[in-house]
């Protein structure tokens, strides 16, 4: 376990450390808020495409080797990234970024192979923590390279620090990290590239209103996450090292709450209750985030925000594995990472237009309204164990 820790959180410390400065490199580059907002989408849009893809093959080859080629992949979009001198590189920098972002299901899946379902949540919420804990301190690296000029600051080395992250984590899966999926449990490749036809993304009826849920959740979120550099900047004259300050906080606390809270919240509340609370949690945070007359109510709205975020992630994912046979559990967690990335598409998309054409804080607004079904829809939905289920 502590392995799949351990490359977890490299791995997304090196996606973490350009979230604070990614837009205002993209505004130097002459887009607009909504072009910005969309190339942010254009990531999630090849996440969406990729992930199942690298589910299912994962469940045919093994997590380990698919993980190392996700790895390699996201190192060379970061260099891609650290050398565009034009838009239409950044954005297909993004572009190849998300189609090689297999990881975060990648090792979900590891942890649902070698944890059982009593344990689950608590596996799934310590690999959610090293998430939190790489968006904690990849952010805070990234503003610290890049400092707090937004004119003068240093896109490139922050990057390729990006890039070198990714490649530390990728030889420390290929020294150390042990298979999970033995070969008498994989799928046979036939049949691979099916998962390219319209069916696959449509997931099973029995998982259907989880995969919903992924996707309200993350919309609600990405409608946020999206336009809060540029409406930082804009409302409380933030640049990228106080960004890279926030995204830390937000990681403390998704540190604490899913490295040892979320196991005993598991067992006490049950997943649906906590999902419940995880939507709640967020749409009070935004709520205050976008009335926010000072900066305390400002951080006190992300701390709701971020405990949301940090309870739901690991709760969905222990449903959604509880839901597939054991070798069904990589193209499954795939379907469910795919409907994020599609909240993640949707919500950017929108959230730069709402921001240029209405209230700046609009957008935070609207990712409340947003959230709402996924109460409705976990509320009423009722965990079946697939027939023939291999343990």
């Amino acid at each position: 376990m502590f392995i799949i820790f351990l490359v977890t959180f490299i791995g997304l410390m090196g996606f973490g450390i350009i979230l604070p400065l990614f837009p205002f490199y993209a505004e130097r580059l002459g887009a607009s808020p909504e072009i910005i907002t969309l190339t942010m989408a254009i990531f999630s849009l090849g996440q969406f495409f990729a992930a199942p893809f690298w589910g299912r093959l994962s469940d045919s080859i093994g997590r380990k080797k698919v993980l190392i080629i996700s790895l390699f992949g996201s190192a060379m979009s970061y260099v891609l990234l650290a050398f565009a001198d034009t838009l239409e590189l950044v954005i297909l920098s993004r572009v190849f970024s998300g189609l090689m972002a297999g990881n975060i299901s990648i090792a979900f899946a590891y942890v649902t192979d070698i944890t059982d379902e009593q344990n689950r949540s608590a596996g799934l919420g310590k690999v959610s923590a090293a998430l939190g804990l790489g968006f904690m301190t990849g952010p805070a690296i990234g503003g610290l390279l890049a400092g707090s000029d937004v004119e003068n600051a240093n896109y490139v080395l922050t990057a390729l620090a990006g890039a070198g992250i990714n490649i530390l984590a990728m030889i420390g899966a290929m020294i150390f990290l042990k298979e999970s999926l033995e070969p008498s449990k994989r799928k046979s490749l036939e049949g691979l590239f099916k998962i390219f036809e319209a069916k696959t993304f449509y997931p099973e009826k029995m998982i259907l209103p989880l995969i919903a849920c992924g996707l309200f959740f993350y919309c609600s979120m990405s409608l946020m996450e999206a336009i809060f550099p540029l409406w930082a900047n804009a409302i409380f004259n933030y640049g990228p090292s106080q960004i890279g300050g926030v995204f830390f906080m937000l990681g403390l606390v998704s540190v604490i709450i899913q490295g040892g809270l979320i196991g005993p919240l598991t067992k006490l509340l049950g997943e649906k209750k906590l999902i419940q609370m995880a939507a709640l949690s967020v749409m009070t945070g935004l709520t205050l985030i976008g009335i926010s007359p000072n900066e305390f109510m400002l951080w006190s709205g992300l701390f709701f925000y971020g405990a949301g975020a940090s309870m739901f992630n690991p709760s969905l994912s222990s449903l959604v594995s509880k839901s597939a046979r054991v070798n069904e559990r990589g193209m499954f967690l795939g379907q469910y990472q795919a409907a994020c990335a599609m909240g993640r598409i949707l919500g950017p998309t929108f959230s730069g237009v709402l921001y240029s054409n209405f209230q700046p804080s609009t957008p935070f607004f609207t990712g409340v309204v947003v959230a709402i079904p996924v109460i409705l829809l976990i509320t009423n939905f009722t965990l079946r164990k697939p027939e023939g289920v291999i343990e």
